[in-house]
């Protein structure tokens, strides 16, 4: 793990309607009006004010989860999660000497280690607590996500399962939040170097603060900056080969362990962080290395025949644009990260909105079900599968099934090719 510091803005200004400019006057947090509370306030109301988004997208979009939770090592000022599962924790800090940096990455690393010693139903028991104190609900984790996003039922055990992990494996975001942050590379590589088995990414955020008018009164403008980030380094192993100084041969390869994960090297390339810790959990889910695989294949595979990838919380949706142009995406499967497979009737639906033949969904369920044991369309859900199937079962049969899904896209794009003609 490496850190990187990178301050990146300037001092805003207003342009007013003569053209002429005003420099916004900086608001030092340290004026009294404004100390650690009002600081950790504006956090809990407005978790979006962090530039999460910037430093792991996984942890974006949070709620507030937490306020002054006790642990060993003390209380942490803010802790939040996402629809994801991913936790992130605050520690907010008013910067008026050089130790105060020292003291909250130290901090921040306790909290960190205290906090991959719990479980999901601690944590949920910490969240009901907040929510009592604080919004007069006993809502828990899943009912606290809610209020943020949309959690369909299946996904539900997934989000789980991912804090549960999450915790264990110390997969936090920790962040040092304050005003008039200096950074200091050598100090904050000095303590990650103490916990290897977390993994933590670490960040210091500036926010400044500035006036709007000329009252010191509210409203202000606040701008979050990221001073310092940790940033993961891709382990090698370095190869030495030769029995004397003129046959040596030096390689530098991937850190693997079995040729199956080096082929998974080859198949996939970087991409977000959701994609990356779909596969990181789907790994973790199936059985074997040959699923895991083939999942990367068959993204990659549908990719190629003109298809989008979704990513979702707890799964991938291929989806197929409209070729005529609506902007309408078309499900065609769905790929959790539990190693199942499925296809939904929505298909049919869309199709039915943007006036193509319904028929195409019913068709692809049918023959596509038929490739699979004891499957069949469901009665209940027309355009849909009887039951899920595993990875390993389309693994099997992708030769026949991916030959059905260039039919139905062959299909899809005739049918809107004499529409828009028609």
């Amino acid at each position: 793990m490496s850190v990187i510091g990178n301050r990146r803005g300037g001092n805003p200004v207003t342009l007013n309607l003569d053209k002429s400019c005003t420099r916004l006057k900086r608001v030092a947090f340290t004026e009294k009006k404004f100390q650690e509370g009002w600081l950790q306030d504006l956090i809990e109301t407005n978790p979006e004010i962090l530039p999460i988004d910037d430093i792991e997208p996984a942890f974006a979009s949070p709620v507030s989860v937490g306020r002054e939770v006790s642990t060993k090592s003390g209380f942490i000022d803010n802790l939040l999660l996402s629809p994801r599962g991913y936790l992130t924790i605050v520690e907010t800090k008013l910067w008026r000497n050089p130790e105060a940096r020292r003291q909250v990455v130290a901090q921040l690393i306790d909290y960190a280690k205290d906090i991959s010693y719990w479980t999901f139903q601690q944590l949920d028991k910490e969240v009901r607590n907040y929510n009592m104190q604080r919004n007069h609900s006993n809502f828990g984790i899943l009912d606290t996500l809610r209020q943020k996003e949309e959690i369909d039922e299946i996904d539900e055990p997934v989000i789980v399962d991912t804090i549960s992990r999450n915790l264990k494996t110390g997969r936090l975001l920790l962040l040092a939040v304050g005003d008039g942050i200096r950074e200091s590379v050598e100090e904050m590589a000095e303590f990650l170097q103490k916990t290897p088995q977390l993994h933590f990414t670490l960040a210091l955020v500036e926010l400044q603060l500035y006036e709007l008018g000329s009252t010191g009164n509210m409203p202000y403008i606040v701008i979050p900056q990221i001073v310092a980030r940790t940033a993961e380094v891709t382990r090698a192993v370095v190869r030495v080969e030769g029995k004397d100084i003129d046959s040596i041969k030096i390689s530098v390869e991937p850190e693997i362990t079995t040729v199956d994960k080096l082929e998974a090297v080859k198949l996939v390339k970087r991409g977000t962080l959701t994609e990356d810790d779909y596969f990181s959990a789907l790994k973790q889910n199936v059985n074997t290395d040959d699923d895991y695989i083939f999942a990367i294949k068959l993204k990659r595979d549908m990719e190629e025949l003109g298809c989008t990838i979704q990513w979702k919380k707890a799964s991938f949706v291929v989806t197929l644009p409209d070729p005529g142009k609506s902007g309408q995406q078309l499900s065609l499967l769905v790929v959790p990260i539990d190693g199942r497979v499925y296809i939904r009737p929505e298909l049919k639906d869309q199709l039915g909105y943007l006036g193509l033949p319904e028929q195409i969904a019913l068709d692809y369920a049918r023959q596509s079900c038929k490739l699979f044991n004891n499957c069949q369309e469901s009665q209940k859900s027309p355009g849909s599968w009887s039951r899920t199937v595993s990875l390993k079962e389309l693994r099997e049969q992708y030769g026949e099934y991916i030959s059905v899904v260039r039919n139905i896209i062959d299909q899809i794009r005739e049918a809107a090719k004499k529409q828009t003609s028609g």
